[in-house]
Formats: structure tokens, C-alpha cells, sequence
């Protein structure tokens, strides 16, 4: 007998579930927060200032799924009705369009006028959601500074240090390319660094993210850039403030140019401003020019003679790359550990 009660009972939800009830029936069971009514959806609009402007499709479809099933479990937050009956939402987007979704024409809100405090907590609550973009957090933030709120009263509420609240709103005021990159959730932290690496050559910048995926840009994909346009950098200076020796008995040895080379190649690589290369002991010196082909060093590392490469940037800017005289090897070496044989000119 008690089985079947419980099959009839389960028949009868079945029911009400096909006819759209059981969500309504679900309501009646919940205490209504107060101030809550229904209102339609039709009434409703999004908040043109909510930073978040993307939703994940599968997410918002399980949502879906569950109010047909249960109903809208906590109301929405909106504000009062304007001239034209339209409530602006303050809370709950997500639940908004999801009961669209399922076909729902009413949704039970709870109408507030909006304040700072409202805002804020507005602001708050949307930063701290795990699938917002790069972008939309940094809008997020803007907005509360806008609002007035200080960087320590913003990093409080979020849980952040200050500098973290600052990177995310110097995003406004990054190029394009970089809010981009943030629109696909690029991290932060990466994009601060290659905002200054933007300074020094746009162009490595600009090829980098058209090569690399959102994903993959990090601080360590950002700092081997670094390496690369510092090194590249680093023998510019060597090659144009290098002048050739002075022909005659005046002339210097190449050992002593090449004393100076490296000397600006280690200036360059501990970001001090490169040393000229000292001028012949005659009173007429001739006037020193550009060096057409990139310079190279042969230098001595462990007993072994290179060529120091200074076209072709290390890792790091404290370390060369050497070709390996004979076998062919190149490796890296740190600066400190290389002795100059003499400046090579191709």
C-alpha cells in the first residue's frame, strides 16, 4: 500500500513538473525576502553600467534548466520604475536572463533605490565572480573609483593589495591591443609589463599578441620578451656607439677597442647608460662613425674560444651568446665568466 502512495506521488509531481507548476508550488514553500513581488520580465532592463558583458552559454542553459524545474530560488535586485515602467536592474543578471531562457514571463525582485552602498556592493559582488574577462574587472574597478571610492577601500572589499587595484584601473589607459589581449582574459599582472615593454618597441609588442594566445601570455612569456628587446636594444647602442680604430701609428689596438665594446655591453646589460670608448691619445682623432655590420667579440670561456653574438639576444640581459669555435656549439654564458679576446667586424 505504501508503495503505491509513492508512486502516486511521484506521478502527480511528474505532473505538475510537465505543466510548469512545480516551480510555483516550490515559491509557495520559500519565505518571500522582504519587499519581494513579481514583476515581468518585459519590465526589466540591465543596468547600462554593469561591467559584465559576457556570459557563459552553458552555464546560463544548466541555470535555465533548474528554474524550469525549481523556480527562481532568490529574487532579483532592481531599482524603482522610471517614467516609462521600466525597473534598471541592480542584481541577479545571470537569474534574468536564465528565466528568459526558460520561458519564464514574471520573476519574483525585490525593488531598492540605488545608493553608493548599493553600487559598491553592486561592484563588489560582480569582481569576485571567477568568469569575469581581464576587462571587465578593470571596468568594474574604474567604476567604483568614479564612485569615489579609495584604492584601499576598494582593496579591502575585494580582498586585494593596493597595486592590484591599481593595475586593474591603469587598464583604461593602456593601447588597444593590450585591452584586447584583456578581453581575453590576458592576466594582469602580464599585461602591466608589457604595457611598459610598449614603450620601448611597439612593434615586438604588437608581434608578440598577434603570435600568442591569451593563454599563454604570462610574466614568463612577458620577461623572455624583455630579454629580447633589451638584448636587441643593447647591441643597437654597441653598434652605433663603437667607432672604428684610427688608421696610423696613433691607431689603437684591438684589444683596446674591444676593452671598450664589452664594457658597453656589460653597461647595457645592468641598464646603466653605455661608456664611449676612449678617444686615441693623438689630438686629432678622426670622427667616429656607425659600424655597417653588426659587431661581434671573440671571446674565451673555460679554456674554449667563441664569438660572442650580440645581434642575437640571451635569455637575460647579464649573459651572452657565444658560437663555439670548431664544434659549432652555442650556449649561454653569463657575462661574468667571459674573458675578450678582441672585437670581430664581419
Amino acid at each position: 500500500m505504501a508503495e503505491k502512495k509513492f508512486g502516486s506521488t511521484m506521478q502527480t509531481l511528474d505532473r505538475l513538473k510537465k505543466r510548469g507548476d512545480l516551480a510555483a508550488l516550490t515559491r509557495k514553500n520559500k519565505p518571500a525576502q522582504a519587499g519581494q513581488r513579481d514583476i515581468p520580465l518585459d519590465h526589466i532592463v540591465p543596468d547600462p553600467e554593469q561591467p559584465r558583458r559576457h556570459f557563459d552559454k552553458d552555464q546560463l542553459a544548466s541555470l535555465a534548466d533548474s528554474i524550469r524545474s525549481q523556480g527562481v530560488l532568490q529574487a532579483i535586485t532592481v531599482q524603482p520604475a522610471d517614467e516609462a515602467g521600466k525597473h534598471v536592474l541592480i542584481m541577479g543578471e545571470r537569474r534574468f536572463q536564465a528565466a528568459k531562457l526558460a520561458g519564464l514571463t514574471r520573476i519574483p525582485a525585490v525593488v531598492r533605490g540605488m545608493t553608493d552602498a548599493l553600487r559598491m556592493a553592486q561592484l563588489t559582488e560582480n569582481v569576485q565572480r571567477a568568469d569575469l574577462t581581464t576587462l571587465e574587472v578593470a571596468e568594474a574597478v574604474v567604476a567604483m573609483r568614479a564612485a569615489g571610492q579609495s584604492r584601499s577601500a576598494i582593496a579591502e572589499a575585494l580582498g586585494w593589495n593596493e597595486g592590484e587595484v591599481s593595475r586593474f584601473a591603469a587598464l583604461a589607459k593602456m593601447p588597444d591591443a593590450l585591452r584586447d589581449a584583456a578581453a581575453r582574459s590576458a592576466p594582469i599582472r602580464a599585461l602591466s609589463d608589457l604595457n611598459t615593454l610598449w614603450k620601448k618597441d611597439e612593434a615586438a609588442v604588437r608581434q608578440f599578441l598577434s603570435e600568442t594566445e591569451a593563454g599563454d601570455i604570462s610574466r614568463v612569456t612577458v620577461e623572455r620578451l624583455r630579454g629580447e628587446v633589451e638584448g636587441k636594444q643593447a647591441a643597437r647602442e654597441v653598434s652605433a656607439a663603437v667607432p672604428l680604430a684610427p688608421e696610423g701609428p696613433q691607431a689603437e689596438s684591438p684589444r683596446d677597442t674591444s676593452d671598450a665594446s664589452l664594457e658597453m655591453v656589460k653597461a647595457a646589460g645592468q641598464g646603466s647608460e653605455p661608456v664611449e670608448a676612449p678617444a686615441a691619445a693623438s689630438q686629432t682623432v678622426p670622427r667616429p662613425h656607425v659600424v655597417s655590420a653588426s659587431p661581434a667579440l671573440l671571446v674565451r670561456h673555460a679554456g674554449q674560444l667563441g664569438r660572442a653574438l650580440l645581434d642575437q639576444p640571451a635569455s637575460n640581459t647579464k649573459s651572452l651568446l657565444i658560437r663555439f669555435e670548431g664544434e659549432g656549439r652555442l650556449a649561454e654564458v653569463p657575462l661574468a665568466e667571459v674573458e675578450l679576446v678582441e672585437l670581430l667586424r664581419d
